[in-house]
Parts: C-alpha cells; structure tokens; sequence
C-alpha cells in the first residue's frame, strides 16, 4: 500500500513537472510578443509602404536605411551654361533625416501610414556665389566697411582703436604675403571681433591667371589665415578689383563668395581724410558696401564716418552679417 501511494506521488510529481515546463515554455515564447506590443511600433503602422508594426527602433532604423536610396538625392551645383554663359540656379539635394523618421514611427498611432521625414542638401556651389556681391538688397540700416589689407600696417592700430570706440566691426580682406609679415596683426584684428576675408596670397591681376594659379592665389592664403586665427575664409575680394567668371568660378568651388564694393573711397590716392568721409557716405544706403584701405586719411576719418553713420541711424557691420541681413545684389544699384 505504501508503494503503491509512492508511486502514484511520483507520477503526479512528474506531471507537474511536465506542466511547469510546458507553461514556462508558453511564458517564455509569449514574453518577446509582449515586448513587441508594449515597446515596438504599434500595429499596422506602415513606413512608405512597408510594414512596422511590431518592430523595435533598431529594427525600423534598418528598414529607414533601406528606403532612404529610393529617396536622397544629391544636390546639384550652379554652373555656367557652356554656351550662353548665364548662370544656371543650384538644386537642393535630398536626404533622409534617420533620426527624426525612427522618432516619427516609434511615436506614431496604431495603423498609422507615413513616409520617410527629409531634409534639403544645399549644393557647395549656389548661383550667388558664381556672381561678385556688390551690395546687399536689405531695409536694415547698416553698411559695411571691406578693408583691403596688403600695406598699410602701421595705419591699423588707430583704425582698430575708432571701430571699438565705436563698437563697430568691419571685414578685413587681407593678403599672405602681408600676414605672413604681420602675423600678430591679423590675431590682433580676429581676436578685437573683425572679420577676416582672403584677398589672395599675394597681390597679382587675377584676371590674366589660369584656374590653377587662381586655386593657389585663394588656397594659399586660406591655409596661413586659418593657422593665424583658427577661422576657415569665406569670402574672397580679387586683387585690383578684377573680377569675371573663372575668377567667380574658381572661388565658388573652393567654397568662396567673391565679394566688391557699391562705393569706392579711392582711398589709396591719399586724398584729404574730408574727402574720405564724403566718399565713403556718398549714396548711402542700407547693404551698402564701401571701400577702404589702411591708409593715413582713412585713419584720420574713420571717427567721422562712423559717427555720420550712427547719427543717421546706421551701423557699421562686417561683410558676412551684411549678406545675412538680406540678398546679395550683383549691381552697384
């Protein structure tokens, strides 16, 4: 009888056993389930036209990577046309933002259908930069003094010492050969809060030289002046003022917007400081860009001219904040 009741608990105990296993096994095959339906992507949401529903982030990234080349496309560069000469306007590329669709989809209501988020491409070359800036279309009521640097060193202290009595910041374009000898000049300028452009290495007529020694005159100067200040150059103001389309296409693909003037002081002839002064605020208008050089008379009347400024409502701004106050014009207007 006793045997008989050992054994009967064995089998019972066996069963148990098989049950236990049985229901951990169904627990263990449900628990992913689960997850998916508290975690993953609620059911029946599509991504352009692919199913989600159920997939957690890591998932859905890699279905984002998949469809993001039936979408991106790279931007295309403003060019010359090869037989008219016009320009012909960028196009933005396309780009999958990853990030923000895993967001979109992981956030999304049940049964939602949505498509890939993107985000523009701006090309590297826009039609702006394949024209030389003159002025810039604005209604705010500041100007811009361009002070193009290859001599005058000893003037610029006392130029320096006007703008910050003024609290006014200007656009220093300046050339290699003349950093490489005033080097703590041009840290001087930067770390006072001006802006330093490149205009060029050296100082030759841009107009007579090739693409490559175009690329030189720009990259050269570009290495030293962001040795100097830590500061890549975007802009560049040819030597002499020489501009036409290999010297705008040639800065364009190095990354430059070429920049002139809508008034020129002539400065360089050293006439009378009241003369600058009357140059320099002859038209004024808003997205105005003037001018100078370190010369003795601009010193002497660079007071004048940013008082006459103030006193009419105008600021004295550099280049680049200039061309974000409105839309580069490519006439002196």
């Amino acid at each position: 009888m006793i045997i008989v009741t050992v054994k009967r608990r064995t089998v019972i105990l066996a069963i148990v056993a098989i049950i236990l296993v049985i229901v951990s096994a169904c627990v263990a095959m449900s628990v992913p389930r689960l997850k998916r339906m508290t975690t993953g992507a609620r059911p029946g949401v599509t991504l352009s036209g692919v199913a989600v529903g159920g997939l957690f982030a890591d998932e859905v990234r890699q279905v984002v990577l998949g469809l993001a080349p039936r979408v991106e496309r790279l931007p295309r560069e403003a060019m010359y046309h090869s037989e008219t000469g016009e320009v012909v306007p960028e196009e933005l590329g396309v780009a999958v933002d990853v990030d923000r669709t895993v967001t979109t989809v992981m956030a999304a209501p049940r049964g939602a259908v949505l498509e890939v988020t993107t985000r523009g491409v701006p090309p590297a070359v826009t039609a702006a930069m394949l024209k030389p800036v003159y002025r810039v279309r604005t209604s705010e009521r500041a100007v811009a003094l361009a002070f193009n640097v290859a001599w005058g060193e000893e003037w610029l202290p006392k130029i320096m010492d006007a703008l910050a009595d003024a609290s006014s910041r200007s656009t220093f374009f300046i050339t290699g050969t003349w950093a490489r000898q005033f080097p703590d000049l041009v840290q001087a300028l930067a770390s006072a809060g001006h802006e330093i452009a490149n205009h060029g290495w050296d100082h030759p007529n841009p107009g007579r030289l090739g693409e490559a020694d175009l690329t030189d005159l720009i990259e050269r100067n570009e290495t030293l002046l962001r040795e100097l200040t830590g500061v890549r150059t975007t802009l560049f103001s040819p030597p002499y003022g020489e501009v036409n389309q290999k010297v705008c296409k040639v800065a364009a693909r190095l990354g430059y917007t070429t920049i002139m003037w809508t008034v020129d002081t002539i400065d360089w002839q050293r006439p009378q400081p009241q003369t600058v002064a009357e140059r320099a605020m002859r038209r004024l208008a808003g997205g105005n860009i003037v001018l100078v050089h370190p010369t003795e008379p601009t010193a002497n009347a660079l007071p004048s001219i940013l008082a006459d400024l103030a006193q009419q409502g105008y600021r004295a701004v550099t280049v680049s904040e200039l061309l974000h106050m409105g839309e580069p014009a490519h006439d002196r207007g």
